[in-house]
């Protein structure tokens, strides 16, 4: 993300579109193609030069149900995941079995069916998005933020956007107003009545709910990285500002130190000893860490043609989780997105100087930090991977009354 030049005498300039759509991930994307299909003027804004959110700018690739490639999904949604497929065989020398695979998965990683490089995501993203700002439909404003909001009642009429370059203003005014801002920045602003954290009974009676809200209590949040693992050479960073303190966290409720391999199965919350790489076993696909969001596989290319695998870092020991991002002071904000960072570095750091190796040994220094892969010369993600937001306090909510079993079990007739 750019810095505000200094020096810069902040302009204030007006337009007008049809439809505001402030961030501009995959939620974000996917409400501009469908106004802009239905005919309407768009303004897409996003804080970072790359749109696309967990697919591009956050490194995170798609964790996907296991119905997809059949059904569960949007029309644009398919048709993403086919430009992609399309874009990998127009621009990537393939092994003619894989060239020709309906169902190709550049990586071969396990979380989804589909796992690509971020590059990728964003050069499909933006050729789908061409011909409308070719035709001037689509306005996308790129490392723009929202710093105010105009109302009318309930309704938002207007947006004052930041050019984080330039330091100038534009208010946009539009009929209709989305936020797709990671954090719903524009509930904020607009000081829409939201909830933040977990909610508790004393909020919505549901039977598993803890007995009281806690706002502070969010998700973690995760900057995740790309590496490759070219054996014999030494790529080893810098030991992080914060290492230390990371090697000596344990977390009370967590099975092992934070930089370990052991995590707990989330689908069935057991307790398992996990690694980087771990030896295959014959006809079973392997389950390592490695393996599980693989986004280049390099046996699907002619001998010689890449020197390793890339895979993406979105791992439970990247989760921070000693403090949240929102319900805090933008100071504390700022200090929770650098803890992210430091954690991040400190895991690679470890697994390349002292994380125990599969077969003997410690340390795995040919892991090489790809920047190159995740468009920064920091190496990390552009953005933190980001799990919850503020959210909107509807006029009605669905809740455990209306679709938990057990608590509905007591029911005579339906909730609802």
């Amino acid at each position: 993300m750019a810095a505000i030049r200094e020096g810069a005498a902040p302009t204030m300039r007006e337009a007008q579109t049809d439809i505001l759509i402030v961030g501009a991930g995959l939620g974000g994307v996917a409400g501009a193609l469908a106004a802009l299909k239905l005919g309407q003027r768009v303004t897409l804004t996003e804080e970072t030069d790359w749109i696309g959110g967990q697919l591009t700018s956050q490194a995170v690739p798609p964790d996907e149900h296991p119905w997809i490639e059949s059904h569960g999904c949007s029309a644009s949604y398919r048709e993403f995941r086919e430009r992609v497929r399309a874009w990998r065989r127009r621009n990537y020398p393939l092994l003619p079995e894989h060239r020709h695979n309906p169902r190709l998965n550049p990586g071969g990683g396990w979380v989804s069916p589909l796992c690509h490089e971020p590059r990728v995501a964003l050069a499909v993203l933006r050729e789908m998005l061409a011909p409308y700002l070719a035709s001037g439909q689509l306005t996308l404003w790129e490392e723009t933020i929202p710093v105010a909001v105009e109302t009318d009642g309930d309704t938002f009429t207007a947006v004052t956007l930041r050019d984080l370059e330039l330091g100038e203003e534009t208010v946009v005014s539009s009929a209709y107003v989305l936020d797709a801002t990671d954090l719903g920045d524009l509930l904020d602003l607009g000081e829409v009545e939201h909830v933040i954290g977990a909610e508790g009974q004393d909020q919505t009676d549901e039977l598993h709910a803890p007995p009281t809200a806690n706002q502070l209590d969010q998700q973690a949040i995760s900057w995740c990285f790309a590496i490759d693992h070219l054996v014999g050479e030494d790529h080893t960073i810098d030991k992080p500002e914060h290492y230390d303190f990371w090697k000596g966290y344990w977390a009370e409720f967590w099975p092992s130190p934070q930089l370990g391999w052991k995590d707990i199965n989330s689908e069935t919350l057991e307790v398992r000893e996990m690694a980087i790489f771990k030896p295959f076993t014959e006809g079973e696909p392997p389950r390592d860490f490695w393996h599980l969001r693989r986004i280049l596989d390099k046996a699907k290319y002619p001998a010689g043609t890449l020197t390793s695998d890339i895979t993406l870092v979105n791992w439970p020991q990247i989760d921070y989780w000693l403090g949240p991002l929102l319900g805090v002071s933008d100071r504390e904000r700022a200090k929770h997105r650098e803890g992210a960072r430091q954690l991040s570095l400190s895991l690679l750091y470890w697994m390349q100087a002292e994380a125990p190796r599969h077969e003997r040994g410690y340390g795995y220094p040919g892991l090489r930090l790809r920047g190159d892969i995740t468009g920064t010369k920091h190496g990390l993600a552009k953005s933190a991977y980001i799990r919850e937001s503020r959210r909107i306090e509807a006029e009605f909510t669905v809740t455990e009354a209306q679709v938990g079993v057990e608590q509905r079990s007591g029911l005579d007739g339906p909730a609802m």
